[in-house]
């Protein structure tokens, strides 16, 4: 009995050892399968021009109706000149303001050393007109050195006058008022051509 008690101690102290020697298993490593194909995504940026944008203002209860007026850099005609009638000029030929007006539209020659002056003329000229003229003096004016032609009709319109072949001459009218002038009219040039040589 004592042999067989020792050979169940040894026996399983053999068995203790054993168990304690040995390597520990590890529990089983889970495999992971893919089953389906990956998806790849590609995004790509398309560089695009910058476009500008115009916010319309909304309407409000002061403007119902509020709209946006397109910006413009046009520069608007601002009028500076001086209502005039075309045709009324002081002594130098500068314009001034007057109901009324002279215009010299043309001079024909008519033969050697004559020419005829036509004018047009809105307004009351009871005292006529006079022709001032000169061949050096671009404004010939009245009370100024002149030479002169008489039209004491206020409803004429044309006149003769005479000049030198060959020379030019500078012509104005004036609203005569009996003791000088209103205004005068355009200042026209003129030159007396003669006649013309034949071979």
């Amino acid at each position: 009995m004592k042999s067989q008690l020792k050979n169940l101690l040894l026996y399983g102290t053999i068995l203790l050892l054993l168990t304690a020697c040995a390597a520990p298993t590890a529990p089983p490593t889970p495999t992971i399968e893919i089953t389906s194909t990956p998806i790849v995504i590609v995004v790509t940026a398309t560089p695009q021009p910058a476009t500008p944008t115009t916010e319309i203002p909304t309407a409000t209860l002061e403007n119902p109706t509020a709209t946006l007026e397109p910006a413009t850099n046009t520069p608007q005609p601002v009028n500076t000149a001086i209502p005039i009638v075309p045709g009324a000029y002081n002594g130098d030929g500068t314009p001034i303001k007057s109901d009324s007006s002279i215009i010299i539209t043309n001079i024909k020659e008519t033969s050697t050393g004559q020419a005829q002056i036509f004018w047009s003329a809105n307004g009351a000229f009871s005292k006529g007109f006079r022709i001032y003229y000169s061949n050096y003096i671009k404004n010939p004016v009245f009370g100024g050195e002149k030479s002169e032609y008489a039209i004491p009709d206020g409803q004429a319109r044309s006149a003769y006058i005479t000049g030198a072949t060959g020379t030019t001459y500078y012509y104005r009218i004036c609203s005569y008022t009996g003791s000088g002038c209103d205004f005068y009219s355009n200042t026209y040039t003129f030159t007396f051509t003669g006649p013309t040589s034949t071979p």
